[in-house]
């Protein structure tokens, strides 16, 4: 795009559309940290996203409203990624219609929101049905076992929709595709870009475990990094939103 065309596109765009967009980012980069410090004091979250259910449905019954806190707080960020998504591709893309890297971009912000719902719901919904079941006055051990066997199996389920395709797959195509966006229409810095090129193969590794490997970093360094770059972006923006001197 010419130098021009990238300048005029830009004054088309308002200072307050970029502080808006910068001050979603902001919040989207900084609002992980609240829930991962209220799971984390209560249940050792990450850590108990492994722990077996004969240790984890107990921890869970004795924390519940710690644990509905810091997953209502992660269902909200998790929620806010769509906006987050949809706000830097259309500040990323020229004006007018989005083309096919905009829409699959946007596209896969909304799968991988759902996706973030849907797994976060398995700790505030049947998990707590069946910590209340595991505790129940005169449980055989036959039923405790059929009741930590079906909680397995949800927290298998959600992990993988939850942390595998919506933390880790659809996360990294929206950041890839967006990163490509910005390389291509250039009404960012390259660097925003490359930067967002290499957030999304950092946050795609734990994806792996889809096909039986195991990821080389964890799922909480893999979100880092792309936490960081929703951070950048929205110093950028409101950088941008700065009134300058006439």
């Amino acid at each position: 795009m010419p130098l021009r065309d990238a300048l005029s596109d830009d004054a088309q765009t308002s200072q307050r559309q970029y502080l808006i967009a910068g001050l979603i980012l902001l919040v989207q980069g900084i609002s992980i940290f609240a829930p991962m410090a209220v799971l984390g004091g209560a249940i050792q979250w990450p850590a108990s996203l492994d722990f077996s259910p004969a240790q984890m449905l107990p921890l869970l019954r004795e924390q519940l409203s710690s644990v509905r806190l810091g997953y209502g707080l992660y269902l909200g960020y998790s929620l806010l990624f769509l906006i987050t998504g949809v706000v830097t591709v259309r500040l990323a893309a020229r004006p007018g219609p989005l083309g096919a890297l905009g829409l699959t971009a946007i596209g896969a912000a909304a799968v991988s929101a759902l996706a973030r719902a849907i797994g976060i719901l398995r700790w505030l919904t049947g998990s707590v049905v069946l910590a209340e079941a595991h505790a129940a006055p005169g449980l055989s051990a036959e039923g405790r076992g059929a009741i930590e066997a079906t909680q397995a199996a949800i927290n298998a389920w959600g992990g993988a929709i939850g942390e595998a395709l919506g933390v880790a797959t659809f996360a990294a195509i929206w950041a890839i595709a967006t990163s490509l966006l910005i390389l291509r229409d250039r009404r960012l810095p390259a660097w925003a870009g490359v930067a967002g090129l290499a957030a999304g193969a950092l946050v795609a590794l734990p994806g792996l475990e889809l096909f039986g490997m195991t990821p080389p970093v964890s799922i909480v360094l893999s979100t880092t990094g792309i936490q960081l770059w929703f951070m950048a972006l929205g110093g950028l923006f409101v950088w941008r939103a700065w009134p300058r001197p006439t």
